[in-house]
């Protein structure tokens, strides 16, 4: 398998091919980050679609998946504030 194919999860026996860019004419296929809220970091992530040539599925696919999935682990974590706190007398 190359980077540009990958077996279909919902037809077991497909194959999808990827499309050449992430954009539609004036169209870019993106998803948001929910924990991302910093002023100049919007947490877009460019996603392409994946067509399966077995059932005619569309999927889109994020290409960065593990890293994004450490940065989820990473924020999601809670905060170590009270730690920062002075210690009582």
């Amino acid at each position: 398998m190359t980077d540009f194919q990958r077996k279909c999860p919902l037809c077991n026996g497909g194959v999808l091919v990827r499309s050449r860019s992430n954009n539609s004419g004036y169209t870019f296929y993106f998803w948001k980050k929910p924990w991302k809220l910093k002023f100049f970091d919007f947490g877009i992530e460019r996603v392409y679609p994946w067509a399966c040539m077995g059932c005619g599925v569309v999927l889109l696919y994020l290409e960065r998946l593990p890293a994004i999935a450490e940065e989820y682990r990473t924020a999601a974590e809670p905060s170590t504030a009270a730690s920062g706190a002075p210690a009582p007398i």
